[in-house]
């Protein structure tokens, strides 16, 4: 039995490797900007190698540090920054978070969706 469990372990250990070893190694840069509404934070993933953006997330905040949303982006050549989701939350009148709404980018207007 234990020597089933230890090459389990050593079966994901190892498929685990596998995996990042096919992933460029990356570079992360961020930026944040405060304002009296709040506060924007952006972390870019970059290449190591050739510094080509990957992708980036944008995280904003009001006024109380409350997240109220999330918006992840993935670089593309030719159109540049392309949306892939958007997370939009809200909080209720004690405070605590409402579950949150997803929001899609539309492929069309370059931009996300109403829905």
């Amino acid at each position: 039995m234990k020597t089933k469990n230890l090459l389990s372990l050593f079966v994901a250990f190892f498929f685990t490797v596998g995996i990042y070893a096919n992933s460029p190694e990356t570079i992360t840069l961020s930026n944040i900007e405060k304002t009296e509404a709040g506060c924007v934070k952006e972390f870019l993933s970059c290449d190591k190698e050739t510094n080509a953006p990957l992708t980036k997330t944008v995280y904003e905040y009001d006024s109380e540090n409350r997240l109220l949303g999330k918006a992840i982006y993935n670089w593309d050549n030719a159109e540049g920054w392309v949306g892939s989701k958007k997370y939009l939350y809200a909080y209720d009148e004690n405070n605590q978070p409402i579950t949150p709404f997803m929001v899609k980018w539309d492929k069309k207007t370059k931009n996300w969706s109403d829905q």
